[in-house]
């Protein structure tokens, strides 16, 4: 596109999913996303799985298109009902190449258009201090924003070194003993079937025989009385590996937490790559903030809740 060109919002056309998208779809998502601390995007394979599962709607996915060139995507989905409440959709703000953001209006407004005559009257979603145009968009489109900070990334620096505090009660796992546990306590974290989180932890384990780059940091446990009782897997961010995050973290308490981080931080310090850790703080976990900040993590990014009732 020549910078110079005046483009109308009349030049843009908004069209629903047909099949062999995904790899542009994918390609958007990711040249948006490696602009954020945390990069999250789904490739190619992924849409390809996703868009085959039985039941797929092909309303849920939404693409923008100038003249022929895909220059936005979004997706949403209908949420399970629950009883008393309106019917829901979930709705994840689109991502637009640049030069091309002020046309995500015209996507989101196709999207109300299209969850409204499936019956749906509440959308939610959420906003970030990472993609500050979405929090813009999200206001004028008449959302509204509530619960700042009920998620918070936290991260430390690698040139800040090693922390020094002993740590050696946090000790690797056994990954032929202590997977079955781990996915338990994982279940504080995702919220999920221990079931479902077993299966998460074997897939980002196998990971490096994938991508070697992606081979996991550390998966650390901490014991009591012969028991684990707190677990932590570290791992590269698919899209930059040179980030890490702990993918999963439970603790019962600081005593428990502390040594978890510290061998997390130095563990990355070991592997060489790494420059940032992010650590993810929501649910009840965000109670242990301060021991985040007493181990010299700085917070970095602030999520919210997001909602428009359609009329």
């Amino acid at each position: 596109m020549n910078p110079e060109e005046f483009i109308s919002l009349r030049d843009y056309t908004i069209e629903n999913h047909r099949k062999g998208v995904e790899a542009d779809h994918a390609r958007i998502g990711i040249q948006v996303a490696l602009n954020w601390l945390w990069p999250l995007a789904h490739d190619q394979e992924d849409w390809e799985k996703m868009n085959a599962m039985p039941g797929f709607d092909p309303d849920t996915r939404l693409y923008c298109y100038l003249g022929d060139e895909m220059i936005g995507c979004m997706f949403w989905q209908a949420n399970s009902p629950t009883e008393g409440a309106p019917a829901t959709a979930t709705v994840d703000f689109p991502r637009m190449l640049p030069g091309h953001e002020y046309a995500a209006e015209l996507m989101l407004a196709h999207a109300f258009e299209t969850i409204r005559k499936k019956g749906i009257s509440r959308v939610v979603g959420r906003v970030n201090t990472m993609a500050p145009g979405d929090i813009l968009l999200a206001e004028k489109m008449g959302y509204s924003i509530t619960d700042w900070g009920h998620k918070v990334y936290y991260t430390y620096e690698m040139a800040q070194r090693a922390i020094d505090i002993p740590a050696d009660i946090a000790e690797e796992i056994d990954p032929e003993k202590d997977l079955q546990v781990c996915a338990e306590l994982a279940t504080h974290w995702y919220g999920r079937s221990s079931e479902w989180c077993l299966s998460r932890i074997q897939e980002m384990m196998a990971w490096g025989a994938i991508r070697p780059e992606l081979e996991l940091i550390a998966h650390l446990g901490v014991r009591k009385q012969e028991t684990l009782v707190a677990a932590c897997l570290t791992g590269p961010n698919p899209l930059r590996p040179s980030t890490a995050a702990n993918y999963y973290i439970y603790a019962p308490d600081e005593d428990s937490l502390k040594p978890l981080l510290v061998r997390a931080v130095g563990k990355c310090i070991d592997h060489g790559g790494i420059q940032t850790l992010i650590a993810d703080l929501v649910n009840e976990h965000r109670s242990y903030e301060h021991v985040y900040q007493e181990l010299g993590f700085q917070k970095a990014i602030e999520w919210a809740r997001c909602e428009k009732i359609l009329r």
